[in-house]
This record gives C-alpha cells, structure tokens and sequence, in this order.
C-alpha cells in the first residue's frame, strides 16, 4: 500500500454484535426480571398510570409492554431512543411529565439515569424489537435492530400494526417482538417480582395478560404483616422483600396509603427529619413497607404531597417507625451476633480487664452500632469495636463518647486535625501545663483583691511550682520549697501564726506570707552541697503600700539565711516583694551584695500581666474553656491551696 493510500484510508469505530451484551451488562441482557423491570420504569417515567404486559407462556407467543404514558414524537424517538447513553437528567431533568388526562396527582421522580433501560427489549427480542408510539398528533412505529460494523443498532421506520397495541387514544408507547427468545419464566413469578416494586403507588397499575397485577400475586415467602396499636386500633403495615437487591431505592422505602391511595412518595425519608434506613445499604434496595395510614386521613395535605405536622401524626409515624425498625433489627440478629462474637475474639485482651457487666455492656454497644451504623465496613467496625473495648478497660469509660456526641462536624474535623500532628500523649502533656498555668492566673486574680489575710497566705502555696511567672530563667531550674529555710525565718520572726503548722514550707505573717524556694547545688562527684540559688516571695496583703521599710524586710530575711548557713556563702537570691500598690518612689529594683541579692517590688497585676503575656495572651482565646469556669477554679483552689477548716482543726 503507496503513502498516499494509507493516508486516504478513513479509520472508524467498529462493532461488534457482542457489542449489546457488553453495553447492557449481563443482568440487563440476561435477566428477565431486571429486562422488565427497567421497561417497566420506562413506563413510569413517561407518566403512565396504566401499563399493560404480554407475557410470553404456553398458549401465549407474544411480548409486549405497552403504557399510557405522554409517548414520544419522531423527533423525541430521534433525539432520546437513539443516543446511546442518553443523560435524562440533562435532557429532561428529574421530574416525571405527566399527561393531564391520567388525573395523577403524586409528583414523581424519574428512574432514568444511563439512557440503557429501553434496550433491555432485547432480553426478550431475539434481534430486534419495534416501538409504537403516539403524541400531538404524531403516531409512529420504528423497527430496533442490532446491527454491527458501523453502528451498533439500526433504526427505520414501519407500518403501524394492525389493530395496534396501543390502548389509550392520544398518547402512549408499546415495546413489542415478533421475534422472541425462549423465556422460560412463569407469568406468576413475574408477577410476584413486579408486585414486590410497584405496588405503592396505587397511581400506576401493572396487568400481566389482561390481569392486574395485586399484593395476593406476590409470593407469600415474600410478605409480612406487621401491627401495632395507634388510638386503641390496629394498623398494619406490609412488609415487602425483594429477591435481590436492586440497582436504586426507587419503589422501596415506606409507602404510606391512605384509602388506596399513595400520600407523598414510597422513600426512606422520616417525618423527623430522620430516615428509617440508610439509602445506600442493600436492605434499602430490598425491602419496601407499605402502612395502611388511613387513620390519617385528616391530616393528609390537599395536593397529598404528605402529611400535616401535628402530634396526632407525629404519635402515628413513631408507632410505625418503630414496628419496622424492630422488623428490621430482627432480620439482621443472627449477622449481628456472629459479627458480635468474631469481635469479642478479636478484643479479648482489653474486655478481659473489665467485668461481666462491661463485656456485657460493650457487646449491647457493638449490637447497637451495627444497627444504627449498617454501612461501616468490617475494617471500620473492627477499629469502633477496639475503641469500644479500650473505653471499657480504661477509667472514664464511655465519658469521651458522651462528649463526642456534642461535637458539630467542623469540631470533629478540628480534632481529627489535632491527632494529626499530635500523639495524646504529648498533646496531653502539652495542654496540662497549659491548663495548669491559665487556672493559676485565673485563681491568683480572683483571690488578690480581698482583704482577708488568709486570701492572700492561701496564694503562697501556688508559687512552689509556678516561679515561671516571674520569668524565663525560671524554667529551666528547679526550685522547691526549703523546710531548713523556713524554719530560720520562723525563728527569726518568732512566728507560730495560724497555719504555719499546717504548711511548713512557708511563713505566715500577720500582714501576709514568706515562701522560700532554694536551687541545690552538687560538687564535682555529683552530691550536693548546699543551696546556690534562692527565690524569696514575700506576698502582702492588700492595703499593705510596698516600701523602702518593707524592701528592708526582704534584705533581713537574705541577712539571716546567710548567718546561720542556711544557703552557700555565695549564693545568689531574688526576692520578689508582691503587693496591691507600690508606695510613691518605690519601684525600682534594690540590690545588695554586688547584685547577687535583688529585691524587686511588683504589685499583682503586674505580675498577672506578665504571665498571660508569657502564655502569649492564650486566656483571651480560650476564656470559655472548662477549667477556667468559676467552680472549677475554687475546686483547683482547694486542691492547692491551704483551707481554713483544715487550718482550725489543726489548731
């Protein structure tokens, strides 16, 4: 072949006859329930209210389905039953155009997705099948065949058959073979299958061979009735199941009928903005509940679209909520317990740690998760039941689903964020130090500006472990409070004040308190040898101006610890002077010994201030956490400080 000859060769997509079984996937091709069904819905979504079926038997050679249904124009034949693939939604939308004549007053929703339902014909035509349709006027009949190398199928047109198939008038569509493959289904075990999904809505009837299709037709394997008492009478529901799952929830759900006649829509959808099933899972494509509502009656909307919101219907549906949740539960229980059992193997370790009632307690917890959650996968459930196992062996129990239960969904992604970039271990460690150090702030600000005495000797015991309000230096050092100290400044004051038996680590004075805090220091080979560093924190009580006077009280407590060798020779000491006020002219910083003794006056909400500041002003953005709430402060108040109760009893 010459170069230019390759280059005049017009390449083109080929098919194949094998093409309409690839296309239409196996069920649809193969299967005569799901061939019907999907001609069936075809029927629906053209706003039929009466769709009648040939079925092929002993006596009977013939198939066809034909509706009443708004039919199609040649150019509707053109535009939707040719294109392969045809978008419903985009071509026609959602909602379901009803002719008028039909008096259907239910809105409906299209089954058509994928544009392949009208091909499932070929499931019953042995290679071709035809199509009679009328609307405005237009009455047409197209011949369907499948065909290969350039097109898939070839359309044209014929002669409208005599007597034709159609029954109404002025509109309607018939699917019919002349032709037929062998179908070896019974007409009454189509007739249960299309009863077991078109029977909610008594708007559109099915007749098989002149006969309508009813719930006695349905296999009786298939059905249960449920009851349940509403107003002293009893109401029944039809419990209805399919075979198979279907491919969609469309005509499974609950149905609620009121005289014959479908209020609202067959779905899922509760009346409490609830739903009675999770859509996606295989039960919702399966089971259908018809509820005989006709007690209801009253209560129904003009158009019928549903039901008005009062008590009386509200007491209805949690009845029948109920009866069919229970249904329900029950046809899972068995699954359930075996699911349940493989768990427990599973988290055998942990639940050996609690006792009977918590094994017990976990397996209801799994059970009820298994319920309310049908669409966990097992890799999902075995993670739910290993939490489950842990929060039963561990202290708190269940409080931390307790707590989860309130978080919104921005909450839930925050904290899935945190766990990120954080183990709960350092997490933890992290945000007790901070919780720690905002409800000392907090505590220390509630209690500096009240004028008993003992308010301000309770702040003493704070500053122990909390010098790192006073700056960074103290971080890194550890300071402790010195009983050796206290008892040189107790005999220097002559002091047996209250409390001070109570808590010898610091004084009490009749205007306030003095806590000493001493650093050790260590010789070459590791021991120690005596105090290197001091931190003296003299706190007055308010109404008490910081002063020359008062800064030479510090300088006397420094003087006597020197004297009686409570701390090395060159020990280095900060006292912090901590008062409401600062007398005029006294705030500076006095020094002694070279600057190795400083004492610094500061009043308390210099103090405060530079603590949230050191904390980066985190008590602004976190003001509503729990531990700074005023209760949990007086309880850190009573776990940390010095009570006056315990202080007279000591006495």
């Amino acid at each position: 072949m010459s170069k230019n000859q390759s280059q005049a060769l017009k390449l083109e997509t080929l098919y194949d006859q094998r093409f309409i079984e690839d296309y239409l996937g196996n069920k649809m091709s193969t299967d005569f329930v799901t061939a019907i069904v999907e001609l069936i819905a075809n029927a629906w979504d053209a706003g039929a209210k009466n769709v009648k079926i040939e079925w092929p038997s002993e006596n009977n050679k013939c198939f066809s389905i034909t509706d009443d249904g708004h039919g199609l124009t040649e150019a509707d034949f053109s535009t939707r039953w040719t294109q392969l693939s045809y978008n419903r939604h985009r071509g026609q939308g959602d909602a379901v155009e009803i002719p008028e004549d039909n008096d259907i007053s239910n809105k409906r929703v299209a089954y058509g997705r994928n544009g392949k339902g009208r091909f499932s014909a070929f499931c019953f035509a042995d290679g071709e099948y035809y199509v009679e349709t009328k609307r405005e006027e237009e009455h047409h009949c197209f011949e369907v065949k499948i065909s290969s190398g350039q097109q898939p199928f070839r359309y044209s047109s014929q002669v409208i058959p005599s007597p034709s198939y159609l029954f109404h008038s002025n509109h309607g569509t018939s699917v019919f073979a002349k032709k037929l493959k062998h179908v070896g289904m019974p007409e009454d075990r189509i007739r249960s299958e299309i009863g077991l999904r078109f029977l909610t809505d008594p708007d559109f009837k099915v007749e098989i061979n002149r006969k309508k299709v009813q719930f006695g037709d349905i296999d009786a394997e298939k059905v249960n009735i449920l009851e349940f008492i509403y107003q002293e009478k009893k109401v029944t529901i039809r419990a209805i199941q399919t075979e198979k799952s279907d491919k969609t929830t469309q005509q499974h759900g609950v149905a609620w009928h009121s005289n014959n006649r479908l209020v609202g829509k067959c779905c899922w959808d509760g009346l409490r903005n609830d739903n009675f099933l999770d859509g996606r899972t295989s039960y919702a494509k399966k089971y259908t509940f018809i509820v005989d509502a006709s007690l209801l009656s009253d209560y129904i909307e003009p158009d019928w679209s549903g039901f008005k919101k009062r008590e009386e219907v509200l007491e209805f549906y949690d009845l029948a909520k109920g009866s069919i949740s229970d249904y329900l539960a029950e046809l899972t229980k068995e699954a359930r317990k075996g699911t349940t059992k493989r768990l427990k193997e599973n988290n055998r370790q942990n639940l050996s740690k609690s006792d009977l009632i918590g094994v017990k307690r976990w397996s209801e917890f799994v059970e009820q998760v298994q319920l309310e959650c049908p669409k966990l996968t097992d890799q999902e459930l075995d993670s739910v039941a290993s939490i489950l196992a842990n929060l039963e062996a561990s202290t708190s129990k269940y409080a931390l689903i307790d707590k989860l239960k309130d978080y919104t969904p921005q909450d839930l992604d925050d904290l899935n964020s945190v766990l990120d970039d954080w183990n709960i271990q350092s997490a933890k460690a992290v945000l007790d130090e901070i919780k720690y150090r905002l409800t000392l702030i907090a505590s220390v600000r509630e209690k500096i500006h009240k004028k008993d005495t003992l308010e301000v000797q309770e702040l003493q015991p704070l500053f122990e472990k909390s010098l790192w309000i006073f700056g960074p230096e103290f971080e890194s050092i550890e300071y402790t409070s010195n009983e050796g100290m206290t008892k040189v400044l107790k005999k220097l004051f002559k002091t047996e004040e209250t409390g001070s038996l109570n808590r010898p680590d610091f004084v009490i004075l009749p205007d306030g308190s003095v806590g000493a805090y001493g650093c050790y220091d260590f010789d070459e080979e590791g021991y120690e040898i005596g105090i290197k560093k001091v931190v003296i924190v003299e706190l007055k009580k308010p109404g008490v101006p910081l002063g020359d006077d008062e800064k030479g009280q510090c300088w006397k407590y420094v003087k006597e610890l020197f004297d009686k060798g409570a701390i090395l020779s060159d020990a280095k000491v900060d006292c912090y002077l901590l008062g409401e006020t600062i007398a005029k002219l006294e705030g500076r910083e006095r020094n002694e010994l070279d600057g190795a003794v400083r004492i610094r006056p500061l009043i308390y909400d210099t103090v405060l201030k530079r603590a949230e500041s050191r904390l980066l002003n985190l008590h602004k953005k976190i003001e509503n956490a729990p531990f700074l709430d005023h209760s949990e402060i007086q309880k850190f108040l009573e776990e940390n400080t010095v009570q006056s109760n315990e202080q007279i009893k000591m006495i």
